[in-house]
């Protein structure tokens, strides 16, 4: 490359660098009062898609600066950390036309207080009460149900009361709204470990005091909160079916990113809960249909085809590759002509490693059998494999799965877990019995002909 060109890709990348930062709002904030000691400041962008990353601001002694990713929104989370505390609130910014937002926040009530605006007032005054409220919860035992109810309706009926005095831009509404809801949803779940009581001792439903979802979530400030699309999700029965479900999801909702966020839950739990093996064909019609009907991505289509492996009598996953501690790949054809009784487990995973015992006793038993025993760890860390093996005293056929892809394609979600395959390489057994069932799973790998 001449030092022509070279030049031009090095003014090429400092102009794009400079692009980047120009697109940066530059955060100027003076935290009051300056704590002694070390405090941490990071702002955060509130987004849809949740992508972002917080930004650790520079300073010390109460000043801190630093650029931020702009938020389509104007709505910003900050965080102060020292001396084992963290302070949160959101905050409301638009940027001046030299794109800075220098910003005065105070510490306060436990929050970060920022009232250069009716919006942030609100916005911190809301913070307050919700902080206010989750503390009751949680270090005021034996409430009781009649106070439980008022409680959890205090998130909402606090922010109606900001929002009718103060003369707030409906976005900050609309965000105020769906963070109230949310919180109080929160508070309602917690309730049973907050309080130590079971959830059966709760006798109003979380629907009672939290009316009028779709009003409150409907809207684009809803896909800033992930609880907001859980919430949605779970307030449409399960025994709708897919269809059914989708169907109200989207006679209910107009926004649509609700729509997506939700829908994309309910596909991805069709795709974890379904039962493959009992109906393989009419779930894959099922879901064809969500997907046709709804405009949604084909990709939920070609995942569940690859769950086609979980069907008794499907081969080993091709895509698989599985490699020894001395990263050998090797070939599960290798195996053919004997039953293959798989582990799969992590040196993590607590349950898995006490069921190592139990599994070399067994492996012990029937060594010239025609079973083979194959251990399958899927640790992302292969020396943290490799120490749990020493430890363990693993001997025989241990291989690693380091990119989870055999877990992926057999549609596990939890370990340890076994299956067994035939001498042909065909799935026989889905969810087989662990070693420490002891004699019962004896009396199967017996069976095995």
């Amino acid at each position: 490359m001449t030092m022509k060109k070279l030049f031009s890709l090095f003014t090429v990348v400092l102009l794009a660098v400079a692009v980047a930062q120009a697109q940066r709002v530059r955060f100027e904030l003076q935290i009051e009062p300056a704590v002694e000691g070390e405090m941490k400041v990071y702002v955060l962008p509130l987004t849809a898609e949740g992508n972002e990353k917080a930004m650790q601001l520079r300073g010390k002694e109460g000043k801190y600066v630093g650029g931020v990713t702009p938020s389509e929104k104007g709505l910003y989370s900050v965080a102060a950390v020292y001396d084992n505390r963290q302070l949160m609130s959101t905050i409301h910014v638009v940027p001046g036309a030299d794109n800075k937002a220098q910003l005065t926040l105070k510490m306060q009530d436990n929050t970060l207080m920022l009232d250069n605006t009716p919006e942030n007032k609100a916005l911190s005054a809301l913070n307050v009460k919700m902080n206010e409220l989750d503390r009751t919860l949680w270090t005021k035992p034996g409430m009781g149900n009649d106070s439980l109810r008022m409680l959890v309706e205090g998130y909402g009926l606090a922010a109606e009361s900001l929002m009718r005095n103060f003369d707030i831009s409906r976005p900050v509404i609309n965000y105020m709204k769906v963070w109230a809801y949310t919180r109080a949803y929160n508070a309602y779940t917690s309730i049973p470990r907050a309080q130590n009581i079971e959830a059966s001792e709760i006798d109003f439903d979380v629907a009672e005091v939290l009316s009028g979802m779709s009003d409150a979530l409907d809207n684009d400030y809803a896909p800033l909160f992930p609880m907001a699309a859980q919430m949605i999700a779970r307030s449409i029965p399960a025994d709708e079916g897919l269809l059914g479900r989708l169907e109200k999801l989207y006679g209910s909702y107009k926004n649509e990113a609700v729509r997506a966020k939700v829908a994309s839950l309910m596909l991805s739990a069709f795709l974890s809960e379904h039962d493959y093996s009992a109906d393989f064909e009419g779930g894959l019609a099922l879901l064809k249909q969500a997907v046709e009907k709804y405009a949604l991505s084909r990709e939920y289509v070609e995942e569940y085809m690859k769950r086609k492996a979980t069907i008794v009598g499907s081969p080993f996953p091709a895509d698989v590759v599985l490699e020894d501690a001395d990263g050998n790949v090797v070939d599960i054809a290798s195996f053919k002509g004997k039953y293959l009784y798989i582990d799969l487990w992590a040196s993590w995973c607590g349950p898995c490693c006490k069921e190592v015992p139990h599994l070399q006793a067994i492996e012990k038993e029937f060594q010239d059998s025609n079973v083979v025993f194959l251990s399958i760890s899927t640790d992302t860390d292969k020396d943290a494999w490799k120490n749990k093996m020493v430890e363990l005293n693993m001997h025989g056929n241990q291989l690693h799965d380091r990119n989870n892809t055999l877990c992926n394609a057999l549609n596990v979600k939890g370990i340890p877990f076994f299956l067994i395959y035939d001498k042909e390489g065909k799935l026989h057994t889905y969810k087989a019995m662990r070693p420490s069932r002891g004699d019962a799973l004896r009396m199967v790998l017996e069976g095995l002909e």
